[in-house]
C-alpha cells in the first residue's frame, strides 16, 4: 500500500515540473512574441515620423525654391531709378608746335664750283707724262726726281687756255717752274699753268671759262730750260697732284 503512493507521488512531482517546463516555454514563446510585435510596430512608427519628416523638409525646401507669383497685384514693385550717364569732355589737346625748318639756302651756283666741260689748255704733243710718283731723270738739273705734271709741246707765245670754269688763286712766279696762273676749278680741283710769259691777262680772284685765254707760251722755267718750248700743266686734286691728261679725258678722277 504505502509503495503504490510513493509512485504517486513521484510521477505527480514529475508532471509538475514538465507542467512547470511548458509554462516556462509558454510565458518564453509568448515574450518573444510579444517582443517581435512591439519591435515591428516601433520601427513602422519611426520609419512613419521620419518619411513625415524628411517629406516636410522637402516640402520645405521646395518652397523656398519655388518663385514668387509675378501674378500678385498687391505687391509693389521697387522702382528702378534712372541710370544717368556723366560723360566728362574731353581734356583739351595740348597744342602741337611744330617747327618749319627754315628753307635751306643753296649757295649761288658758280663757274668755280661746277667744272664746266673740259679743255686741253694746248693741243700739242705730250713731250713729258706725269710720273705718279715716280723718279725720273730731269734733262736741266741732270738729277732724278717726280715730275708732277705734263709737259705740252707748244710754240712761244702760243695761247694757253683754261681747262674749265674756276677763279683764279694766284698769279706768281716760281723758281724752277716759271710764270705759273694757279686756277680754282672748284671740286677739289687745283690747275698749275707753269712756264708762261711774264705779261699775263688774268689777275688773282678773276673768273674764268673753259678755254678763256690766261696767258701765252714762255721760256721762264729755269727748272726745264733745256727741253723744248712747252707748257708745264700741272693739277692737284685734294691737295695731291693727279693726272691731268687723265683727267682732262675723263679716264682720271
Amino acid at each position: 500500500m504505502s509503495n503504490s503512493k510513493f509512485r504517486i507521488g513521484n510521477l505527480s512531482g514529475k508532471g509538475l515540473i514538465i507542467a512547470a517546463g511548458i509554462c516556462i516555454l509558454a510565458v518564453g514563446a509568448a515574450g518573444y512574441y510579444s517582443y517581435t510585435t512591439i519591435s515591428d510596430r516601433l520601427n513602422a512608427e519611426l520609419i512613419g515620423n521620419n518619411s513625415g519628416t524628411l517629406s516636410a523638409e522637402s516640402d520645405k525646401d521646395n518652397a523656398a525654391d519655388t518663385p514668387v507669383d509675378i501674378g500678385q497685384t498687391n505687391v509693389r514693385k521697387p522702382e528702378t531709378a534712372p541710370v544717368t550717364t556723366v560723360t566728362e569732355p574731353p581734356a583739351e589737346s595740348a597744342a602741337v608746335t611744330t617747327q618749319v625748318p627754315k628753307e635751306t639756302e643753296v649757295p649761288e651756283t658758280t663757274t668755280a664750283d661746277v667744272p664746266s666741260a673740259m679743255v686741253r689748255p694746248l693741243n700739242g704733243e705730250v713731250l713729258n707724262i706725269f710720273s705718279d710718283g715716280e723718279l725720273v731723270k730731269s734733262k736741266t738739273l741732270n738729277v732724278w726726281k717726280t715730275h708732277d705734271g705734263v709737259d705740252i709741246a707748244g710754240e712761244p707765245g702760243e695761247k694757253v687756255k683754261s681747262m674749265t670754269g674756276g677763279t683764279v688763286k694766284t698769279v706768281c712766279e716760281d723758281q724752277l717752274m716759271g710764270v705759273c696762273v694757279v686756277i680754282d676749278h672748284g671740286n677739289g680741283l687745283e690747275g698749275w699753268y707753269c712756264n708762261l710769259e711774264k705779261d699775263v691777262p688774268v689777275a688773282e680772284g678773276q673768273k674764268v671759262s673753259a678755254g678763256t685765254i690766261i696767258g701765252t707760251v714762255g721760256n721762264t722755267a729755269e727748272g726745264e730750260i733745256s727741253e723744248d718750248s712747252h707748257l708745264h700743266f700741272a693739277v692737284k686734286k685734294n691737295g695731291d697732284w693727279i693726272d691731268p691728261i687723265a683727267l682732262i679725258s675723263g679716264e682720271g678722277s
